[in-house]
């Protein structure tokens, strides 16, 4: 059996590889059926994604693998290391996962593996089976390869990215912002709420939890400068955590004994049959660098947490280990542990340990979900969606005139996307449909994003008569919304924001490959529109003569607690609360 393993930025119509006959061709990335059945039509092979074998099942497969290793890798405060850092490699363990389901597809039989050139499942694969892979193209050295990508990315960054991205490496500690930064210090008396962040989307959840109550105050805490806000309301005060970074001759020493017990525990993990491919993956090799960056962290959130009169944490992204770590300290630390998640739904549940104590959910579908996903106690999960700015509920009928189709983009390469395979199937029935209906298209960009890479893209796959009709934006959805007309895209957090305005929203049902069942559960409570096939996106304007919505179901994704339920949620007289201070 002869088995090509195709490169995310390969095609199997193109090279070295056209020439020869497989019986399989899988795609180390993802796109959706119709390309693959046009990539078999012309190749005379049957191709398949690597992704098709992903599921809720890979990330629960992930959270047993790591609860070998918990209670094994703790520091001075008790926190456990190894529950804070190996979640963050989950997509790197979810791979192996889906190598493991391939190798029981190829069968026992003879096989030869070739590769359009490396790729990390190229290296599990052989890892995983034992077979060798042999390179169509061999990998360029490593400086120039590294290089030209370095230039690349830097042609679709702005400078404020570029700044931030430098900051993130070389200064992941706060070595040298903390220098710059110590006087920003709140220095606050009253108290307050804890709100840490690195991303804006994370900073708009909590702060529309802090607008409602305010009488009561709230501290923004960022660990980047894109988790920070020109539009603060008046209860809260921002700082940068670099302020409370402080240098530590004992953290040092602890970092030390914490590197040491990381080797040991390495070395015996790797004989444990469940983790020995990912031991041998190298998959946790980030794990001692990153004990020295954690620790000082951890370090900085104690002194904020305890020079400023924090009451309680409230989480909105407890996968970012720079933003978990509060929520983890806050019992320790004498203070209310509460979590929300920033998207409509939150698959990280899977695979990650729960530390809230209190779990907020923004409507009955998010709480089905967490219930079904998480071992999560019930009575730990609450209702309580932000109260909604109701004049954005609903656009008005002039705006609905001027409204335009939106695509919400996102960026598909990070997680092995075909960006240009799955806009060339989307955009240009959208173009058309736009036209039809007399209709501007936005192409709705992702923060993580680049315009002009994404501009470069969208002229490879549409003529210059059709990129013409087409406007690429970087507002926030906030801004988008009130715009739009009717939305298409994957399983986005917009989808529920647009079911909320009665905005039609189509889910690109086709390209479901991350395994979080997101879609299941969005078209389970009527969110959104499914399209099985890129085809069906011609269907749309028929589609919208018999669109409905459903009020009754609308009100099951958002229930906004009042003012004095969510007073008690956050600044409750639990016991936790008794003192207006973190102890020290």
């Amino acid at each position: 059996m002869r088995v090509l393993l195709l490169h995310p930025e390969d095609v199997p119509l193109q090279g070295e590889c056209t020439g020869s006959r497989w019986d399989l061709i899988v795609d180390l990335g993802f796109a959706g059926a119709s390309v693959y059945e046009e990539w078999s039509r012309r190749t005379g092979s049957r191709v398949i994604t690597l992704h098709q074998f992903g599921s809720q099942e890979s990330y629960r497969w992930v959270k047993q693998g790591l609860a070998l290793g918990h209670g094994r890798l703790l520091d001075r405060m008790g926190l456990d290391w190894w529950e804070i850092l190996a979640p963050c490699s989950y997509q790197e363990q979810q791979a192996v996962f889906l190598v493991e389901q391939l190798r029981r597809e190829l069968g026992s039989g003879p096989v030869e593996l070739v590769a359009t050139r490396a790729h990390s499942h190229v290296q599990l694969l052989s890892l995983v089976t034992g077979w060798p892979v042999r390179c169509l193209v061999e990998t360029p050295s490593t400086r120039p390869r590294l290089v030209s990508r370095l230039l690349a990315a830097t042609q679709d960054l702005r400078p404020a990215q570029m700044i931030e991205i430098a900051f993130d490496k070389w200064d992941p500690s706060y070595h040298l912002r903390s220098r710059v930064t110590k006087h920003r210090r709140a220095q606050l008396k009253e108290p307050v709420m804890l709100l840490p962040s690195a991303y804006s989307n994370v900073t708009r959840t909590q702060l529309a939890y802090a607008a409602q109550l305010q009488d009561r105050r709230f501290l923004l805490a960022t660990t980047r400068r894109s988790g920070e806000s020109d539009d603060l309301p008046a209860n809260v005060d921002s700082v940068p955590l670099s302020a409370y970074a402080e240098a530590s001759a004992e953290t040092k020493i602890e970092t030390a004994e914490l590197i040491a017990a990381w080797n040991a525990m390495e070395a015996e993990l790797g004989q444990v049959e469940e983790l020995h491919h990912r031991i041998q993956a190298c998959l946790w090799d980030y794990i001692p660098s990153q004990l020295e960056t954690g620790l000082r962290l951890r370090d900085a959130w104690r002194v904020l947490m305890s020079s400023e009169p924090v009451k309680g944490v409230l989480c909105g992204d407890d996968l970012n280990y720079h933003t978990r770590l509060p929520l983890i300290m806050a019992k320790t630390m004498g203070c209310r542990a509460v979590y929300c998640s920033h998207g409509a739904l939150d698959g990280g549940l899977l695979f990650k340990k729960s530390y809230a104590e209190l779990n907020l959910v923004k409507g009955e579908m998010e709480r089905d979900y967490m219930l079904q996903v998480s071992d999560i106690e019930p009575e730990r999960v609450e209702i309580a969606a932000p109260a909604e700015d109701r004049e954005m509920e609903r656009a008005n009928a002039a705006d609905i005139q001027s409204s335009a189709i939106v695509m919400f983009s996102q960026p598909y390469e990070v997680v092995g996307g075909r960006a240009g395979e799955i806009f060339r199937e989307i955009l240009p029935p959208l173009v058309a449909i736009a036209r039809q209906l007399n209709r501007r298209l936005i192409v709705k960009l992702h923060p993580f994003e680049s315009g002009r890479g994404r501009a470069r893209l969208l002229r490879s796959v549409l003529s210059p008569e059709e990129f013409d009709h087409v406007e690429i934006s970087r507002a926030p959805a906030s801004e988008i919304l009130p715009r739009t007309f009717l939305g298409i895209g994957l399983d986005s957090s917009v989808a529920v924001e647009c079911a909320q305005r009665e905005i039609p929203y189509f889910m690109c049902g086709w390209l479901d490959f991350n395994g979080f069942g997101y879609m299941r559960q969005f078209a389970k409570f009527g969110v959104g529109i499914l399209l099985d096939t890129p085809d069906q996106i011609l269907s749309i304007p028929h589609r919208l003569v018999e669109f409905k919505p459903d009020l009754s179901r609308i009100q099951r994704f958002s229930q906004p607690a009042d003012d004095r339920r969510l007073d008690q949620l956050l600044f409750g007289t639990s016991e936790v609360l008794a003192a207006n201070k973190c102890a020290s």
